[in-house]
């Protein structure tokens, strides 16, 4: 019996390791999606939103301060490089023209923004503020494709809105 417990309880070690080990590659895989410029800090939260045949939701990372800093001095002209090898992100999922905010329907969950609103309903770490402050200027993003990069200076955000259908 003793030989038992010991083998089931190294088998759920085992899961809730390769689990986690997941999660953070998959946390690492949509990091890089973001141009390195935007240095990313510490914290992240996702929210999911759709099935298993493709990735339908959002993510939000912090910024570093120097990041924060930079894109209050030089505003939209921080963008001006951000494509140069040493800038871009890893690999290329997000694209467009970088344009301020506001966006004018950020607030509304049925808007442009619906699987962000989405994904701040499935995360319990999501922070708040962030449609109001997408309504107002100071910020930036870029859209195509089905997927969104928004940067809001003001709250020390980068979220990354994202649908493969």
């Amino acid at each position: 019996m003793n030989r038992v417990v010991k083998v089931i309880g190294a088998s759920i070690a085992c899961v809730l390791l390769a689990r986690g080990g997941c999660a953070i590659a998959n946390m690492e895989w949509q990091r890089r999606a973001i141009p390195a410029k935007l240095e990313t800090g510490l914290f992240y939260a996702e929210g999911s939103c759709g099935d298993i045949l493709s990735y339908q939701g959002a993510q939000v990372f912090s910024l570093k301060a120097r990041t924060v800093a930079a894109l209050k001095s030089r505003g939209l002209s921080f963008f001006d490089d951000i494509d140069t090898p040493a800038n871009r992100a890893r690999h290329k999922y997000f694209g467009g023209k970088w344009q301020k905010t506001p966006i004018s329907d950020a607030i509304k969950p049925d808007g442009s923004l619906y699987l962000m609103h989405c994904a701040m309903d499935r995360s319990w770490r999501w922070p708040t503020g962030i449609p109001e402050a997408v309504q107002r200027a100071g910020g930036f993003y870029q859209t195509a494709g089905g997927r969104t990069l928004i940067v809001v200076p003001q709250q020390g955000y980068v979220v990354a809105i994202a649908s493969d259908r």
